[in-house]
């Protein structure tokens, strides 16, 4: 949100909308937060937690596209190679835009449907019957944690002793008494 300012502001025009500052926002607040939860589906598109996803193991010697893969390889899906696909995400595919997870009238959209992505427009959570199973859940704690956070406060770079923005590539990172 730091880095992107203006879709921090459109997310939070949109809790003030629907939620407003007297209240929480609730899961049922979700059907009528199509940008927050766009927002969401973003993130994990376009930083997925699991990059290379979970590593699997081949059952049996396979072929694939002329490759010999034996039994018992190690492989690993390159998610973030397809959550990054200019052929699905357009030729932004590298740049945060929840507005690719919206129709022309702001409702929620999947996204880009395909075997792969199923229903959630992105690859985070892995594809075929191995996807991650606790898939729901990540959902709906990082929409209800993104709508709270947005909702109870603005996230800000910090300023240097002169007032000035302190780059995101510069911000030191405090790890606490390690």
């Amino acid at each position: 949100m730091m880095a992107h300012p203006e879709i921090q502001r459109r997310a939070q025009d949109e809790l003030d909308v629907v939620v407003g500052r007297f209240r929480t926002p609730t899961f049922a607040d979700a059907p009528n937060l199509p940008y927050v939860q766009a927002m969401a589906k973003e993130s994990l598109r376009w930083r997925p937690v699991a990059p290379l996803g979970v590593p699997h193991s081949s059952t049996e010697d396979d072929w694939y596209e002329g490759m010999f893969i034996p039994k018992g390889t190690i492989c690993f899906a390159n998610l973030w190679q397809c959550n990054h696909d200019q052929a699905l995400y357009g030729d932004d595919a590298a740049e945060f835009n929840p507005g690719r997870f919206l129709d022309e009238h702001g409702r929620l959209i999947p996204g880009p449907v395909t075997v792969e992505t199923h229903d959630d427009g992105h690859c985070a959570y892995g594809f075929g019957r191995r996807a991650c199973v606790g898939k729901h859940l990540a959902n709906e704690t990082l929409f209800i944690s993104m709508a709270t956070v947005l909702w109870a406060m603005k996230l800000e770079c910090p300023r240097d002793e002169n007032g000035k923005e302190v780059p995101l590539d510069e911000m030191p990172v405090d790890f606490g008494s390690l």
